[in-house]
């Protein structure tokens, strides 16, 4: 869900496009949606609770993915999501896209339950980084996350690689229930997201709550699913209560990524609490649909929007409530829109120059 999904299903298209003189198979899982593809890329299925198990993933990464490298002779392997092979028989190319293992207040902050879980992914991590051929990291402040955490890979090859945009695959219509959330005359504020710890909603509603006392008309609508994680979930609704912000708060469950374009036209305004990414999708979205952003003040999200947003220090809602009502206002609104612009049209965000870098870290490996 989120942004493994937007990123595989653009990639693989445009990498089918660009490279014929390779083949690739790509191991997803059963529910991954069927990609039109012309050949150059594959994809192999394989069930949802093999891809989902720990302990079945431990085993396929450490044992049946080499078996299979060698059984089958690729050239190389790629590991797109955080974890693979800690010894591999073909030069590995290893994408480091989550962040939460590298993130000091995620680890400040867990249970012990999540502590301890987090630590020992971690180890296995830095044991397959540390023998990986190139680390790829979605942005710079990933990179130098994991570097800060781990200084014994300071010797390691890290790459940086943007993670491609393409507007025209948000184009779909609203479903009608969505437009039926979406027909409150209130101001919209848009935080597309699913739920977590560290995605910033507790200081998001403190922020809204001091928002309602001097701006009560307004409706934060977001993209979580309840059911993705209701221990997570049920805080927030009672936080939401509390606050009584019963009437200011929807949660739309989630929202077909094709559909998304049409939310941000619909909103005045995105909020952006997340304490810890790697990349931040939802950002580049916002600035190409010309929506003003507020934003946690982080590495991360002023890398991938530099002048494209209002700032705020991430763990203060006073500041946040403040940052919102000041985006509120035309003239900084207009401000940060046009900077967002400018953003926008410095980089190629497109998934042909993704591919194209891609290509290059697959020829520098020697395949």
């Amino acid at each position: 869900m989120g942004g493994a999904r937007r990123h595989l299903s653009g990639f693989f298209r445009e990498l089918d496009r660009q490279d014929e003189s390779r083949e690739y198979v790509a191991l997803v899982r059963e529910s991954f949606p069927d990609l039109p593809l012309q050949g150059s890329v594959r994809l192999e299925k394989i069930s949802d609770s093999q891809a989902m198990g720990w302990m079945a993933r431990v085993k396929g990464d450490i044992f049946d993915i080499p078996r299979k490298l060698r059984r089958e002779k690729f050239g190389a392997i790629v590991s797109l999501t955080n974890f693979g092979p800690v010894w591999s028989p073909a030069p590995h190319i290893l994408f480091q896209t989550n962040s939460l293992y590298f993130c000091r207040y995620h680890l400040s902050t867990a249970n012990r339950r999540q502590k301890t879980e987090t630590i020992l992914r971690r180890g296995m991590v830095i044991e397959m980084m540390k023998r990986a051929d190139v680390i790829v990291t979605p942005s710079d402040t990933m990179g130098e996350m994991i570097r800060d955490t781990c200084p014994q890979l300071d010797n390691r090859v890290f790459r940086t690689l943007y993670h491609g945009f393409d507007q025209g695959a948000l184009e779909e219509p609203l479903d009608r229930k969505y437009e039926e959330m979406f027909a409150r005359r209130h101001l919209r504020f848009l935080y597309p997201t699913h739920p977590a710890p560290h995605k910033g909603f507790e200081i998001l509603f403190e922020m809204l709550s001091l928002v309602k006392k001097k701006m009560p008309n307004f409706t934060l609508y977001t993209t979580i699913e309840v059911d993705d994680w209701p221990e997570v979930v049920r805080p927030y609704e009672m936080m939401i209560r509390e606050l009584g912000l019963d009437d200011h708060v929807v949660f739309m469950g989630r929202v077909p990524q094709g559909q998304m374009g049409a939310l941000y036209r619909a909103s005045e305004l995105m909020i952006y609490p997340s304490l810890c990414e790697s990349f931040g999708f939802s950002m580049v979205e916002a600035m190409a649909y010309g929506l003003p952003i507020v934003a946690a003040g982080t590495s991360v999200n002023q890398e991938i929007c530099k002048g494209g947003a209002l700032y705020y220090p991430p763990l203060d809602p006073h500041a946040g409530a403040e940052a919102i009502l000041g985006a509120l206002d035309p003239k900084n609104a207009g401000t940060v829109v046009e900077r967002g612009r400018e953003r926008m049209a410095s980089f190629d965000w497109g998934w042909n120059r993704y591919a194209r870098e891609f290509i290059g870290l697959i020829n520098a490996v020697g395949c």
